[in-house]
């Protein structure tokens, strides 16, 4: 991972504006929900913001449809120009009457989270041996300024007040257009009109189905995240219950967990990338599922060494799929893969969410980080035994700067189109 940030200048670049935009996005939206509280003192209309900045991960597959079809870096330059105008809209809001400008700014923060592109330029980008490197990095920093984002915006907001939070926002979009501006890209030619658009917008869905190792390793994380999400819920009870501690006691759990986190992404993409995905997920399955166990017992010290390791597991699940993702999707299915994987997992957690919220009151929390820590488990486990061979990696431009045209270099077989009936015996076995 060294080694990427000391030699490809163009990923030490994009980096660092990635350090800023994660730090800017979280330390302001979560804010905004703070400031709407102020305004209005109703706690349903901040809990709003949270469901607004999800609601477009719904409309995943046509964001990535629309990736796929034109230039990403000219796409998210335009994005995060209008992001930097649009958040000091944040400047004019007064009262309880224009709450409704928050809205709009947490609207467009989720269009923005939702929108496939920077994952798919990555694909032109990067050598793909660099893949997995790439992915955990970008992991680290993200889970690290997450850490000190939140208190850093709320304070920034305490202090100075919305008007502050709206000029810190804008400024990392302008610091991350700026870097983004500087770096050159020879990106693959957008797909070509042409396909109906049912069929085009679903190919990303088809294109997992049809490979068995992009499928395993979804299902895999669409089943623990099924389950995982009882976690929301379960950690208010465990804090009182079990500690015997205030709500904002999980707080400091959530900055634990941040911190074994960041250690798991400086990790994760060495294992990924000498174990393979499939071990790498079972290693971070594996560090879950003793971190929930841990958690089971109402023991101080156990419950924070269970805090670290779920940390420090989930960023092995994340750099695997995505390294996956980047490896073994072409590069104009870059967009709808990542996000019909996003879309599919975003649903089951949130029924994950809704289902804690219904059983904390029935259920023992103690049963539920049993069930969250066998469902781990058995996920490891699976990944361990299984003997699904990795598919071709689909080369990106990177690979062979030469050929800026496609997705693999010229004179390979191409990838396989799932959507195409003719490449039935181009894809991978079952």
């Amino acid at each position: 991972m060294w080694k990427l940030l000391r030699t490809d200048k163009r990923f030490r670049r994009l980096f660092i504006g990635e350090t800023f935009s994660s730090f800017g996005d979280s330390a302001v939206y979560l804010s905004l929900a703070i400031w709407i509280k102020d305004l209005t003192g109703s706690d349903a209309a901040a809990g709003v913001v949270f469901l607004i900045i999800t609601a477009p991960g719904l409309a995943a597959p046509l964001l990535g449809h629309w990736v796929d079809r034109v230039r990403r870096r000219p796409l998210l330059l335009r994005m995060y120009s209008v992001m930097a105008v649009l958040v000091l809209g944040l400047l004019f809001v007064g009262d309880s009457g224009d709450v409704w400008i928050i809205y709009l700014v947490t609207l467009a923060y989720g269009v923005l989270f939702a929108t496939p592109a920077r994952p798919a330029l990555l694909k032109d980008m990067l050598p793909s041996e660099n893949a997995a490197a790439a992915r955990s990095l970008l992991i680290t920093v993200r889970e690290g300024v997450r850490i000190v984002s939140p208190v850093a915006g709320a304070g920034v907001y305490t202090a100075f007040g919305g008007g502050a939070l709206a000029v810190l926002g804008s400024a990392t979009f302008v610091v991350a257009a700026l870097v983004l501006w500087s770096i050159k890209v020879v990106e693959s030619e957008p797909e070509p009109a042409g396909e109906p658009f049912a069929r085009s917008v679903t190919a990303g869905f088809r294109f997992v189905r049809a490979t068995p190792f992009l499928l395993r390793l979804t299902v895999s994380f669409v089943a623990f995240l099924a389950v995982v999400g009882l976690l929301e819920t379960a950690v208010f009870a465990a804090v009182d219950q079990g500690l015997g501690q205030g709500p904002a006691f999980v707080g400091v759990i959530a900055s634990l967990q941040g911190g074994g986190s960041v250690l798991g992404g400086i990790l994760a993409g060495l294992v990924v990338r000498r174990a393979g995905e499939f071990r790498g997920s079972a290693v971070g399955y594996a560090l879950i599922s003793a971190g929930l166990v841990l958690c089971v017992w109402r023991e101080m010290p156990l419950f924070i060494l269970g805090a670290m390791l779920i940390g420090t597991g989930l960023p092995f699940l994340m750099v695997a799929l995505s390294t996956a993702l980047h490896l073994y999707a072409p590069a104009r299915m870059q967009g709808r893969v990542n996000a019909a994987v996003s879309s599919v997992c975003d649903l089951f957690q949130t029924l994950s969410i809704a289902a804690g919220a219904a059983l904390i009151g029935l259920i023992d929390y103690r049963i539920m980080y049993a069930l969250m820590g066998m469902m781990a488990l058995v996920c490891a486990v699976s990944m361990l035994l299984s003997r699904i061979a990795p598919p071709r990696v689909a080369e990106s431009v990177a690979d062979d700067p030469g050929d800026a045209q496609g997705d693999v270099p010229a004179g390979s077989p191409r990838p396989p189109d799932p959507s195409d009936p003719a490449d039935e015996e181009l894809r991978p076995a079952r």
